[in-house]
């Protein structure tokens, strides 16, 4: 009779397919999308992100709502599947790029398809950049003024 430790590869190689399985359930990029819920019970059945709540700002500076899942996460220009580009969001606090349909934004050539990913790299390093000077600014302050609260100004009208 064979033991526990005989068939434990077999347990692993089921755990594992049934892992990769789970993983790769979702919707793909592209697939009409909607968020149901908000804050940490929003759900929805993409495999990364529905873009239903999440703008893109298209090469023309017009913000569009796409209502689509995204692709993965984490992308660099040029490295998206065909039919999709990396887009880095302007979130100062979060460096987040992924994945969106390359017709998010209408049908443009491949080189206004590359330079909108390398603007949109540029823009995020900005914004990063602001928040960064910004948080030494505080910083300065607290060392220079240690003791001291910010607190917003009380209005006399009120109670």
């Amino acid at each position: 009779m064979a033991s526990f430790g005989d068939r434990s590869w077999r347990y692993t190689a089921i755990l594992m397919a049934l892992s990769f399985g789970i993983a790769a359930c979702g919707n793909p990029a592209g697939t009409p999308c909607r968020t149901v819920g908000s804050g940490f019970h929003a759900r929805h059945d993409c495999r990364h992100r529905c873009l239903s709540r999440w703008h893109v700002t298209c090469p023309s500076g017009e913000r569009v709502l796409p209502n689509a899942c995204s692709g993965s996460f984490g992308c660099t220009p040029g490295r998206c599947p065909d039919g999709q580009v990396c887009y880095h969001d302007d979130d100062p606090f979060d460096d987040r790029s992924f994945c969106v349909m390359s017709t998010t934004c209408g049908q443009l050539s491949k080189d206004k398809l590359a330079s909108w990913e390398h603007e949109r790299v540029r823009i995020q390093q900005q914004v990063r950049e602001k928040r960064a000077e910004k948080e030494a600014r505080r910083a300065r302050w607290r060392a220079e003024n240690p003791g001291a609260t910010t607190a917003t100004p009380v209005d006399p009208r009120r109670p």
